[in-house]
């Protein structure tokens, strides 16, 4: 018997994600319970709010879980050595912290996702990560931190943020559901920043990151079709690309929502370093929603941890510290 039961759910417009990951389940003989909603979420926040009660109703149902993301994939076994509470973690040039589309919790965490209900509610404007992140500092919660990358493809890093691997990765979580809507995305994990570009160079130059972030083949060999441009339309790992048109997007948005392949960033060298290289004294969008955030009183008294008590959070309580 699986120690776990992988779950997830997907809205209409997601649907095409589910069949992969059902695939990935049943070549790995994990038990798989995905939920096919009806209709759309009319904000990404209420989409990540309704994964939190989700995950809950699972967590009674089945015991212990793993929760990722419908785009995700399996690529290799999950290790023994995976137990909640997990989530996958992130680092760039100035900001760092949780991404939870890979995520493992059971039973004995009931509290701690109930706690992550309740702030996300408290705090409407932040993804349902942000309210983790804050939670996990707040109330003395250690995560089992599973490490993920964006770019590096020689990582050890056992998540790839992309539809790319190596002998290392576990889960490979793509980003190119994004692609539609990307500055939807934009603003709820960065915000609404201010840009002297056009919407539409935003949207290209956001398509562009989400390419050579997810793309799994070989990109020097897509650069020099391109550039030949003698190509109406030719597939590559999941991409479509017309060297003509000088247009390409996933398979999944074309012909419906291509882009121009000719936005900056032009190479993938270079849209690395920008990712990496961002600058420090300006604190993110992350590490504003997190000081921002506080505990209310009651849950401060029960669960905050302090310098005098730094063993009174959630996970003391857990380990029966506290009556």
């Amino acid at each position: 018997m699986c120690r776990f039961t992988v779950i997830s759910y997907h809205t209409p417009a997601f649907q095409g994600f589910a069949g992969g990951l059902k695939a990935d389940c049943e070549r790995l003989g994990y038990p798989f319970h995905c939920l096919s909603l009806d209709c759309e979420f009319k904000t990404l926040i209420q989409a990540f709010d309704y994964k939190i009660s989700f995950i809950r109703e699972m967590v009674e149902r089945y015991g212990s879980v793993l929760w990722l993301d419908v785009e995700c994939r399996i690529a290799r076994p999950v290790p023994d050595s995976w137990a909640g509470p997990l989530i996958s973690t992130y680092a760039t040039g100035k900001s760092s912290g949780f991404s939870s589309g890979v995520l493992m919790f059971d039973q004995r965490h009931l509290e701690m996702i109930d706690l992550w209900m309740k702030y996300a509610v408290k705090y409407p404007r932040y993804p349902d990560d942000f309210v983790l992140d804050f939670l996990a500092n707040a109330v003395g919660l250690d995560f089992h931190q599973i490490p993920l990358e964006f770019y590096d493809r020689q990582t050890t890093h056992p998540v790839a943020r992309g539809l790319w691997e190596n002998n290392h990765t576990i889960i490979q979580h793509p980003t190119i559901n994004r692609w539609r809507e990307p500055i939807k995305y934009r603003k709820a994990f960065n915000g609404n920043p201010w840009s002297r570009r056009s919407r539409r160079e935003v949207v290209s130059r956001q398509r562009k990151a989400i390419f050579y972030r997810n793309f799994g083949g070989d990109f020097e060999s897509i650069q020099k079709r391109m550039e030949i441009g003698q190509e109406v339309e030719f597939r590559e790992s999941g991409w479509v690309f017309d060297s003509i048109q000088q247009r390409y997007a996933p398979e999944l948005y074309w012909p419906d929502c291509p882009d121009d392949y000719t936005t900056k960033p032009r190479t993938f060298a270079k849209s690395r370093d920008a990712f990496y290289q961002q600058p420090h004294a300006k604190k993110s969008y992350r590490t504003l929603a997190k000081q921002s955030m506080r505990l209310d009183a009651v849950d401060a008294q029960k669960y905050g941890v302090t310098e005098t008590m730094p063993s009174s959070g959630l996970r003391a309580i857990w380990n029966g510290w506290f009556g």
